[in-house]
């Protein structure tokens, strides 16, 4: 039932990502390749780097270090995009970071997945994250809904005008629910593991969204971007690295970090959210 309820209740945060969202927005990224890149270059590079570095200060043992550089190689969660919805950053620019990542994540995963296993473990290990699988969920889940709200707003923005702030308040309980069932379904893990991993966890999401607000601020790149490459740099898709781990390498002591990093990442983000919604408001206030 989950299997089913969850890539639904997915596809239903990117319809409503889609109503609030604009084409132009997404040709505006062709004037954006600072943020692309920056984007880019972090997820599919500093993020591993990140992960070995704190698991190396931390001295994890070697299948939770595996899992930390696992969980960072992993492609953008799809939540992002409703999380930076949230956030009022850039949806076009997350929408194109997950799926990039997404795309490519049965190229970059692997790599960094041996590399992690030479490092903390001295093992060889070959792992193949299949693409077609890889490629079908990002469909249904992220493009499929996200063209089908864009086109809606589009052809019929009378129709769009009235379902907005229905699938406003629907997409929030949705969000809610997936959060609180994926802490759920962890549960026994985050409370077993959560003092042996969560620290380290903690301290590589803070860093890594940390350098990329660094980085974006020497860019002079506008907050929305900003807000959007936090939330694409914090939330990773989980349910990849927990593929990878349980049913491709057999391991489930290198899922540890990735059970654990759920509670981890939505709870920094959310954080995130709170303090732009803050932000925004005391703005607005001073402008008022």
């Amino acid at each position: 039932m989950a299997s089913l309820l969850i890539p639904l209740g997915l596809a239903i945060l990117m319809a409503a990502v889609g109503l609030e969202t604009r084409l132009e927005d997404f040709r505006a990224l062709a004037r954006a390749r600072a943020a692309v890149a920056l984007g880019l270059v972090t997820q599919w590079l500093v993020l591993p780097i990140l992960a070995a570095i704190v698991a190396e200060i931390f001295a994890l043992p070697a299948p939770l270090a595996v899992g930390l550089v696992l969980v960072a190689a992993a492609p953008g969660g799809v939540t992002a995009n409703f999380v930076t919805l949230m956030a009022a950053g850039d949806v076009a620019l997350s929408v194109s970071l997950t799926v990039a990542t997404s795309l490519a994540a049965p190229l970059v995963a692997p790599l960094w997945i041996d590399l992690a296993f030479a490092r903390f473990a001295d093992e060889t290990v070959a792992v193949a994250v299949p693409f077609g699988p890889t490629v079908g969920a990002i469909f249904l889940t992220t493009v499929l809904p996200l063209l089908a709200a864009l086109a809606l707003g589009r052809r019929r923005p009378d129709l769009a005008d009235r379902a907005r702030p229905h699938l406003r308040r629907l997409s929030t309980i949705v969000f809610a629910i997936i959060v609180t069932a994926a802490i759920a379904a962890q549960w026994t893990a985050l409370a077993e593991h959560g003092l042996a991993v969560g620290p380290a966890a903690l301290v590589y999401d803070l860093a890594a969204v940390a350098l990329v607000a660094a980085a974006a601020a020497i860019l002079g790149l506008a907050r929305p971007r900003t807000a959007a490459l936090v939330q694409t740099t914090g939330l990773r898709n989980v349910a990849v690295a927990l593929t990878v781990a349980i049913s491709l390498l057999g391991r489930p002591d290198v899922a540890v970090a990735a059970t654990v990093y759920v509670f981890v990442m939505n709870a920094v983000a959310l954080a995130h959210v709170a303090w732009t919604r803050r932000r925004l408001s005391e703005v607005k206030d001073g402008d008022g």
